[in-house]
């Protein structure tokens, strides 16, 4: 059973191999709370839009980036499941640059602090192969800004699945589908 499930995992992710700039920072985030040993995780970036109004962004999204990057980094198993889920990432891109890369905890840490920096579009392009780890990681091939209408086609995506799947059961209850 769990060799099927392993198989059907992988495969998925194969099928799956560009995600999100929020997939990739839940991860660290989920990272962290093992690291801490805790379920929960209270961040003190609360409203974001307020605090790049206050000023405040810039401080507060440094102080995390650090954190996340001693507390991360600083245990052994989370930082090398997040080696792992970097690496295959790397490994299958189709940028050979960023296929060909070794990671080393440089590099890593590195990757770290500057999906940190993107999510709370505190990230300038740098020209680098940064910009390339983004660009795999938040699943964009032509820009590294997370866009927002992607969240709505997820919605409307789901809600034709939503839809798909009333159709599907009305089917059942209707006179002409049953025996």
């Amino acid at each position: 059973t769990q060799a099927l499930t392993r198989q059907l995992y992988v495969r998925n992710c194969d099928q799956k191999m560009a995600g999100n700039l929020s997939s990739i920072y839940q991860t660290l985030i989920s990272l962290l709370n093992l690291s801490t040993q805790s379920f929960y995780f209270q961040d003190e970036i609360v409203n974001t839009f307020l605090d790049k109004m206050t000023g405040s962004i810039t401080s507060k999204v440094s102080k995390h980036e650090d954190h996340l990057a001693r507390l991360v980094l600083g245990a052994r198993v989370p930082a090398q499941i997040l080696e792992h889920i970097l690496a295959d990432k790397f490994r299958r891109s189709t940028v050979p640059s960023v296929a060909a890369e070794q990671l080393s905890p440089q590099v890593v840490e590195k990757v770290l602090r500057n999906v940190v920096q993107q999510k709370f579009e505190q990230r300038a392009p740098s020209g680098d192969l940064y910009d390339e780890f983004l660009r795999l990681l938040s699943g964009e091939q032509q820009s590294l800004m997370e866009i927002s209408y992607t969240k709505q086609q997820q919605k409307q995506k789901q809600k034709q699945q939503n839809k798909n799947q009333d159709s599907d059961t009305m089917d059942v209850f209707n006179r002409k589908n049953q025996l």
